[in-house]
């Protein structure tokens, strides 16, 4: 299997490899293990058939019960579909002013707030990550692949053991691959809902930003995260049996020095 990190599908602008991440310990996440991506929701017979090549048998969706409902995934070729809301849902999907409150305060980018109120559903999505990956490859996903997907992708990392500025990297690529279809999902809102969104934060919603993984990296130092992860069922096994999964040996120095002899 080749080392690719972004696979451009027609229906997905965000589809990549985790894999090919070195690790404080010289080790580095492999390839073709963990993959995160926007949303599947429109994905065809042929796009599907490619997931299976790839033996992704499990896709994720960190996406709440409104939003999925409003777009549902479909899975075919035998992937099998696993819903796992990432932030707390106390809307109604009947009440479309408050879905569009929630909506921009999903906007305002704040990951360290928004963490912070869902420490539960992250821990959640951890046990759930590491136990499809004992059954083969999985992808991630939320409507965009940046905010949800991107903290969930960042907590992985992290907890790997994964050099900060690469953590950075994964999350700020997303703002390249994704700006046109995050702003056509924007306008495909309801006219009342995106009355109410002032155009600062329509902006907003297409960026990625270093700065913002940088104050969320920041926060899981301050507030040991692998400590609030423990206590909430994800501990030091559980992060040995992710660390199993998805990182391998670097055998770059290895190759070099093999080759000059």
């Amino acid at each position: 299997m080749s080392c690719i990190r972004r696979r451009k599908l027609e229906h997905l602008m965000n589809f990549r490899d985790m894999g090919g991440y070195e690790t404080k310990d010289g080790r580095i996440t492999s390839w073709n293990r963990l993959y995160r991506s926007d949303c599947l929701a429109e994905l065809s017979d042929d796009e599907w058939h490619t997931f299976k090549e790839l033996n992704i048998l499990n896709v994720i969706d960190l996406r709440s019960t409104f939003e999925r409902e409003k777009a549902p995934v479909i899975t075919k070729c035998g992937v099998l579909y696993h819903h796992c809301p990432f932030l707390k849902e106390d809307l109604g999907i009947d009440d479309p002013d408050e879905a569009a409150r929630k909506f921009m305060e999903s906007m305002s980018l704040d990951y360290s707030f928004m963490l912070n109120n869902s420490l539960d559903e992250m821990a959640g999505s951890l046990r759930l990550i590491l136990q499809l990956l004992a059954k083969g490859n999985v992808d991630i996903f939320c409507t965009a692949g940046k905010d949800r997907t991107g903290m969930v992708a960042a907590a992985v990392l992290y907890l790997s053991g994964v050099r900060r500025e690469d953590i950075i990297a994964d999350y700020v690529i997303t703002e390249v691959y994704n700006e046109a279809v995050i702003l056509k999902r924007i306008q495909a809102l309801p006219e009342d809902m995106k009355a109410q969104i002032p155009p600062e934060k329509m902006e907003m919603a297409a960026a990625s930003k270093a700065g913002t993984m940088k104050q969320l990296l920041d926060w899981m130092d301050e507030h040991d995260f692998t400590g609030l992860m423990a206590e909430r069922g994800f501990g030091s096994k559980e992060i040995a049996g992710l660390k199993k999964h998805i990182l391998e040996e670097c055998n770059y120095g290895r190759t070099r020095a093999g080759t000059a002899e």
